[in-house]
């Protein structure tokens, strides 16, 4: 009896390990027609029982795939120099360039930290001074600008007004001229008109 009990057991275990085995066990395989699968079996078990005996090639064997690429963030910004950095000195133009691109350099933050120090001691005040010229400079530009428009449109206005009493004029010379009863006294004055409207007008 007691035999018969371990005879059961062996044979269980025999039935229930290739079977946890294959489950462990992955194939991808490549079909004839061209397609990938995954199994639990070899691949040459699904050839044409007749292609290894013809010389055919059962499907390829593949070993697992490679995993897929690795998600890279983009590298930091370094952004733009500011534009009252052209005021500054050459030193404390260098030393700013290098703190703001020291995070894309991949320098550590303790190093960054150090920098940041060493560049708020030596041109805070520097920087300062960049930002009243650059800020005074650029008022100035900007009220030539204005300065320079309002000029523009005076200039644009005179050109209207002196176009409109031309042709104002051009009319008058046009009906006096058409006239046929004007005395010595008034052809003379339409010569003047005209001579008038030429310097003017042409």
């Amino acid at each position: 009896m007691r035999f018969a009990h371990l005879w059961a057991l062996a044979a269980v275990w025999l039935f229930l390990a290739p079977q946890a085995q294959a489950l462990q066990m992955r194939f991808q395989c490549r079909m004839p027609n061209g397609t990938m699968i995954q199994s639990d079996r070899p691949c040459y078990s699904f050839s044409n029982p007749g292609s290894a005996s013809a010389g055919r090639q059962p499907p390829v064997y593949y070993g697992p795939t490679e995993p897929g690429l690795r998600y890279q963030p983009a590298p930091p910004s370094i952004g733009e120099a500011p534009d009252h950095i052209t005021y500054m000195s050459p030193r404390c133009s260098g030393l700013h360039d290098a703190l703001r691109t020291a995070a894309a350099r991949g320098l550590a933050s303790s190093t960054v930290s150090e920098m940041r120090r060493n560049y708020q001691r030596e041109c805070a005040e520097n920087e300062a001074e960049a930002r009243t010229r650059y800020a005074s400079e650029r008022g100035e530009k900007r009220q030539l600008a204005k300065v320079e428009q309002a000029s523009q449109q005076r200039a644009h206005e005179r050109t209207k007004l002196q176009e409109q009493q031309c042709g104002e004029s051009k009319r008058i010379l046009v009906t006096k001229k058409a006239r046929t009863d004007l005395n010595d006294g008034e052809k003379a004055e339409l010569q003047r008109f005209e001579t008038n409207y030429r310097a003017r007008c042409s």
